[in-house]
């Protein structure tokens, strides 16, 4: 950086805080510090920092009033970062009304808090009309007012957001000089997509521009190349990731966000996606928009949702291929009732994971789980009900709270409960997480590794787990009767399982064709479509009642 800003960060976690603080000094800024809301005022009355990131909850001052108190008749304010544990909707609301921008949910991602922190800063000095020293980028609110008019006639564009991999480090090793000349280079390699040769600077390190209406999708990679920029006398290297997205205004989702919401939320997107696995060309369509939707919704609401049971438990039989009886039943989670149709677990799940949410959410899974499972065993003392646990909920001592709901049970259930992780999952099984797991196998519950082949889960990562379940994914039971190496995959899978002594599961079963070939390939038990539906515990009760 040229010219060293200063944060100050006000947490009353004395860990959180400490982070923070390494992970800011880390990225070149001057770092001051406080405990609480009344420490910070006073250091913002002393240092006047360029940005305050803050906790929303706070013993003697709380991140609301202090952001109230330092802003009041301030017509330059100082832009605050909040953090918060809670990620509640009428929080959110309350910023948005304070002038709160960046809104981030603990635990803390230090890759977007470093970008909202350069974000903020650079508009404060710059304001949303900055163009660089030679005019090359358009401002970011140009882009806006194009995309604008562009949603009143409802007229389809295709908007590219293109960042720098790896920018950070990238600019701290650049002068000022170096800094001018990447972005001239940027400018020229982004200026040939772009309409009217027209490139709009969005963030520090990214870069938006409406796309040509000729250009070829071979155009693309072309941009994402291996770049150069000479620094300090070393040639150094520079890839872009890039998100298109096709905005077609006629899409009601899309109504629903102004341009500014939509663009903010795609560079998000792209931050997230590109992480870690750089130089990624990312393609943004109508169909994933729906998606988007449903995430937001989720983030918004999904607390609520579990507060007021909004949420449902539906049941998956499992059966015996061979003679067609039913063994158990996977409870599978559902929000039927969300404001934007029934939303299903791939959507909210995820949110819950981002949210800190998911252990509640398991929570309330088990225990109406429990309450089914009960009901089942009095009709068919032998069946087996399994569910997922989320990799979260294992280090947030979920299975110990199921321990503690078993351990006075008259009825002995169990053993007849079954806990599904899926190999990614392992990653969490530390110490404490075996030990819990493990007095509830001496209660008789079992455990299943969900999605088994599609994870990356290694050998000595199974034979530490020892589950007496392996369920096969989906995507190896579709082709398994037209693709040899599909029937060979689940063959050698079934193998590996009989070698560790687990009983295997086919999932996805949805034609007689596939049930047969699993039959054949040894595999004794199955779910899915072509046997039973998911549906109500009322209906599974009458079907496990039959004679």
């Amino acid at each position: 950086m040229s010219e060293q800003r200063t944060v100050l960060c006000v947490e009353d976690d004395n860990t959180i805080r400490m982070l923070i603080c390494e992970e800011l000094a880390f990225a070149g800024y001057h770092v001051l510090q406080a405990r609480d809301g009344v420490e910070g005022l006073e250091m913002v009355h002393q240092h006047s920092p360029d940005l305050v990131v803050c906790d929303i909850s706070m013993p003697r001052m709380n991140g609301f009033e202090l952001l109230e108190a330092v802003n009041l008749n301030d017509d330059d304010p100082v832009p605050f970062v909040m953090l918060t544990a809670l990620g509640d909707r009428q929080n959110q609301i309350r910023g948005r009304e304070l002038g709160v921008v960046d809104y981030l949910v603990k635990p803390v991602d230090f890759d977007l808090l470093l970008a909202a922190v350069a974000s903020r800063i650079k508009r404060r000095r710059h304001s949303d009309t900055f163009a660089d020293a030679n005019g090359q980028f358009f401002s970011r609110q140009l882009l806006l007012e194009r995309l604008e008019a562009a949603r009143r006639v409802v007229a389809p564009v295709s908007v590219i957001l293109t960042k720098i991999d790896s920018f950070l480090g990238l600019s701290i090793r650049l002068a000022p000089a170096e800094q001018q000349l990447l972005r001239s280079q940027v400018h020229a390699q982004l200026a040939q997509l772009a309409e009217s040769g027209k490139v709009y600077g969005w963030a520090d390190g990214c870069w938006a521009l409406i796309e040509r209406a000729d250009t070829q999708d071979s155009d693309i990679p072309a941009s994402m190349q291996r770049h150069e920029i000479l620094v300090g006398g070393v040639v150094v290297n520079y890839t872009f990731s890039m998100l298109r997205i096709q905005v077609d205004w006629t899409s009601p989702e899309l109504r629903r966000l102004d341009a500014s919401a939509l663009v903010e939320a795609c560079a998000l997107h792209l931050n997230f996606m590109s992480a870690g696995n750089a130089r990624r060309f990312i393609y943004l369509g109508n169909a994933d928009y729906h998606a988007l939707e449903a995430a937001r919704y989720a983030e918004r609401n999904l607390a609520e949702a579990i507060r007021h049971g909004e949420l449902e438990l539906v049941f998956q039989p499992r059966v015996d291929i061979a003679s067609g009886g039913i063994v158990g039943a996977e409870a599978l989670l559902r929000w039927p009732g969300a404001a934007i149709g029934a939303l299903s677990p791939g959507f909210f799940v995820p949110a819950a994971e981002r949210m800190g949410l998911a252990a509640e959410l398991d929570r309330w899974v088990i225990s109406r789980m429990l309450q089914a499972v009960r009901q089942m065993v009095q009709r068919a003392p032998h069946t087996v009900l399994s569910f997922n646990l989320s990799g979260q909920s294992l280090g947030a001592g979920v299975p110990a709270y199921l321990n503690d709901c078993l351990k006075d049970d008259a009825q002995g259930i169990a053993a007849n409960l079954e806990i599904e992780v899926t190999e990614t999952s392992m990653a969490h099984l530390t110490p404490e997480v075996e030990q819990a797991i493990a007095r509830l196998r001496e209660m008789g519950t079992k455990l299943a590794v969900d999605d088994f082949g599609m994870g990356y889960a290694s050998l000595a990562y199974l034979k530490r787990l020892r589950a007496e379940v392996i369920k096969i994914d989906r995507s190896f039971v579709t082709d398994i009767a037209r693709q040899e190496i599909d029937a060979q995959i689940v063959e050698g899978l079934i193998g590996l399982a009989r070698a560790m002594g687990c009983t295997v599961v086919a999932e996805g079963v949805e034609t007689a064709v596939q049930a047969e070939a699993l039959l054949n390939l040894g595999c004794r038990y199955a779910q899915g479509y072509y046997f039973y539906r998911p549906m109500p515990l009322d209906e599974l009760l009458a079907l496990l009642e039959a004679p």
